[in-house]
């Protein structure tokens, strides 16, 4: 199911690449349908992208992988190439984003040549068939533009805050033919974490939601975090939104806890 075209609710969560080349992947089996794969996030040297998707591909073939295409230290034609070598290995989705912003990042590609360069190459691949999205902020001009631009589905947030989501809405002005859109959600597990992920452009929580954090015992804070980001989901469901993506975990947790927590029964509430 592309998330171009999804044919219900997705639920997909964000993957760290291994630093070294390993089997790890494996572990994914049985667990989620979708995932998006990180590349080198905070600049830590991983395996690429591109090739850990293909083995996913490959060895876990109910399993569709999402490529996260960084702009950072990478022209087009890296790109591109790196794209056209992922779709020959059976990958079929691509997510453009501009990556860390860091002082030391030595050269930027346009987001946007590059989604325009990527959907021309689809036609010149045909009849083998990729999509291609986009992260965007929730500004009406930025997500308009990246509609006109070509993006066949876009990213929002990351978000921790189910109060979050009407002002997201809001902001973005989605018109009907719009394209799909999946809202990025980290689960707020300690007010520490919270802060680090504001400070790195995630939306602010509440004062209510920071007090009550802040307020519960260390030891009942995990479970009030996933708490909180299945009732974001929910949140974001009603809202219209495609799916969401859940971000900010280590693998361990991805193939454990979290698979475990967010198949859970019972509903979230706010």
């Amino acid at each position: 199911m592309p998330l171009s075209a999804p044919d219900g609710w997705v639920e997909m969560v964000e993957v760290n690449p291994p630093r070294l080349p390993s089997m790890t992947h494996l572990e994914l089996s049985g667990r989620w349908q979708h995932v998006l794969i990180t590349d080198n996030p905070f600049k830590q040297v991983r395996v690429s992208p591109y090739a850990f998707a293909a083995r996913i591909t490959h060895d876990l073939p109910e399993i569709t992988p999402t490529v996260v295409c960084s702009t950072r230290d990478r022209n087009i034609l890296a790109i591109e190439s790196e794209v056209r070598g992922a779709i020959a290995n059976g990958v079929s989705s691509f997510l453009v984003v501009q990556g860390d912003m860091l002082p030391e990042v030595e050269h930027w590609s346009n987001s946007y040549e590059i989604v325009e360069y990527l959907r021309a190459l689809q036609d010149s691949v045909a009849p083998t068939r990729f999509e291609v999205g986009m992260s965007t902020r929730s500004r009406r001009w930025m997500f308009r533009r990246r509609v006109e631009v070509g993006g066949q589905f876009f990213t929002v947030g990351p978000v921790m805050d189910p109060g979050s989501v009407p002002l997201i809405v809001e902001r973005l002005e989605r018109r009907d033919d719009d394209p799909p859109v999946y809202l990025e959600i980290t689960p707020p597990f300690t007010p520490d974490w919270v802060r680090r992920l504001e400070s790195v452009g995630a939306f602010p929580v509440s004062a209510a939601l920071r007090e009550r954090l802040a307020a519960l015992p260390a030891d009942q804070r995990r479970a009030e975090g996933w708490r909180v980001a299945r009732a974001t989901a929910a949140v974001a469901r009603e809202a219209g939104f495609a799916g969401i993506v859940l971000m900010g975990l280590r693998f361990e947790t991805v193939v454990g806890e979290a698979y475990d927590v967010w198949h859970a029964s019972g509903e979230a509430t706010t």
